[in-house]
């Protein structure tokens, strides 16, 4: 790495990259993110930031930025069967972990705002093709000028990625889901506590994202023709499987914001090549299940930049980096596909044995560690120069 300011480009202005611009930037680091969009934005609707992501934000400074935007929920979640009867999974001794349900673009707002205060460049309608491992990103024009660092952040289908031939398998689960925002009523049950509620293969969970909104998200697997079709919103269809919900579905438009999207797991044989790293849905895309996707994504791009600042070894340094974070995020994948099938591809005539033997299964140690791996997980990874 030179002597002087360190230079690290990235490719992606979405939540991951923000975080790791911010992080860099805050640490010495010259920081340019390029995103391919006209201008910058982020899709989707809510977003649980759980503690460790929290950590993440405590960490480069946004902490009560982002409390001021969203809910915190104080109270553990209700998961609710086909007969709206309650599944409980935790035990009596449980501490309920610190959870903050937050509007996605709020919380990408407040990373980017972080970010340029901190010097970093966003350069948009900037579009990535690939990336040489010397440090170098590649464009339509050619390759740009060479970094102490570059990282993909850019997604499932990550140019980056692949085009250092990363990528093992980019698997689609056969399963999706519509995040939604709804308006906020006074007296709404929701504003007591976050709920998820399963019926078949089909699952609604819900809670409030902000001041005026709630968030929703429904889940169904690929086959489910009438329960993916949310643009127009099928309301009938979700109706009929989730009929306590009617108030709350009734206030989704005919024509949400948002659409159906599938669910993908991204496995590769390395996080870095050579200068070059990638993190985010382009190093372990996950199934939102667990809501830890977003988050170990945050946190993975803070703890590269602690890592990375100060050394001299970038190559050595990202290694160090993979060894400590990457068994936790892909226990976390594993777990996060484990009750996706469990919640959505359940065979229907057996939804009662589901019911018995869930509560039996979460309360064993061994369930309960790999369930709460990326909560517990606090890494401590200093630069090594």
């Amino acid at each position: 790495m030179s002597e002087t300011k360190p230079t690290a480009e990235i490719a992606g202005a979405g939540l991951a990259g923000l975080a790791a611009a911010a992080a860099l930037a805050q640490r010495g680091w010259k920081v340019r993110v390029h995103e391919k969009g006209r201008q910058l934005r982020e899709i989707g609707a809510g977003l649980y930031l759980w503690e460790n992501a929290l950590d993440a934000m405590r960490e480069i400074g946004v902490y009560d930025k982002v409390a001021e935007v969203g809910v915190r929920s104080m109270t553990p979640r209700a998961l609710l069967d086909h007969n709206h009867s309650e599944i409980e999974l935790r035990r009596p001794d449980d501490v309920v972990p610190e959870l903050i349900v937050v509007l996605r673009t709020e919380l990408h707002r407040i990373l980017a705002e972080c970010a340029l205060d901190h010097g970093v460049e966003i350069v948009t309608n900037s579009r990535v093709l690939g990336a040489d491992p010397e440090g170098r990103l590649e464009f339509e024009s050619g390759y740009g000028p060479k970094a102490d660092l570059v990282i993909g952040a850019d997604g499932v289908f990550s140019k980056v990625r692949d085009s250092l031939k990363l990528a093992t398998d980019i698997i689609e689960l056969k399963d999706g889901c519509g995040r939604h925002l709804i308006p906020r009523k006074a007296g709404d049950s929701l504003d007591e506590r976050r709920v998820e509620m399963w019926s078949g293969g089909r699952r609604i969970g819900m809670a409030p994202a902000s001041k005026d909104h709630h968030y929703v998200f429904l889940c169904c697997p690929e086959s489910d023709i009438a329960g993916r079709t949310q643009q127009p919103f099928n309301l009938e269809a979700w109706v009929e499987s989730h009929p306590w919900y009617r108030d709350y579905l009734e206030r989704l438009p005919r024509h949400p914001a948002e659409h159906w999207r599938p669910f993908y797991n991204v496995h590769c044989s390395s996080w870095s090549k050579g200068r070059v790293c990638i993190i985010g849905d382009a190093a372990h895309g996950m199934a939102p299940n667990l809501g830890q996707g977003a988050c170990v994504a945050m946190v993975n791009g803070v703890v590269l930049a602690r890592t990375l600042t100060g050394a001299h070894d970038v190559e050595g340094a990202l290694r160090r980096w993979e060894t400590s974070e990457r068994p936790y995020i892909l226990q976390t994948q594993r777990m996060s596909y484990l009750y996706g099938a469990v919640g959505t591809r359940w065979p229907r005539k057996l939804l009662g044995l589901r019911s018995k033997i869930l509560p039996i299964i979460a309360r064993t140690d061994r369930f309960r560690r790999s369930l709460r791996v990326a909560l517990d997980h606090r890494p401590l990874l200093q630069t090594t120069p």
